[in-house]
């Protein structure tokens, strides 16, 4: 192999890294966005329990 075949080889391979470290980088991102909303989401829930005067925190009925 020339050098001019070993240099296109190797911009070949650094571009298809290159590649996989962003689609890595995007992938994780999405991941946390989601892990994100399902807090607020969460958060919304606990917030919207009722709340009696005179208690200490509010009351969460879990059953299914």
């Amino acid at each position: 192999m020339n050098l001019v075949d070993s240099i296109a080889q190797m911009s070949m391979d650094m571009s298809a890294i290159r590649f996989q470290h962003d689609l890595g980088l995007t992938m994780m991102k999405k991941a946390m966005e989601t892990s994100a909303d399902l807090a607020n989401n969460l958060i919304d829930m606990l917030d919207s329990v009722p709340k009696f005067a005179g208690d200490n925190g509010t009351l969460l009925d879990v059953r299914a």
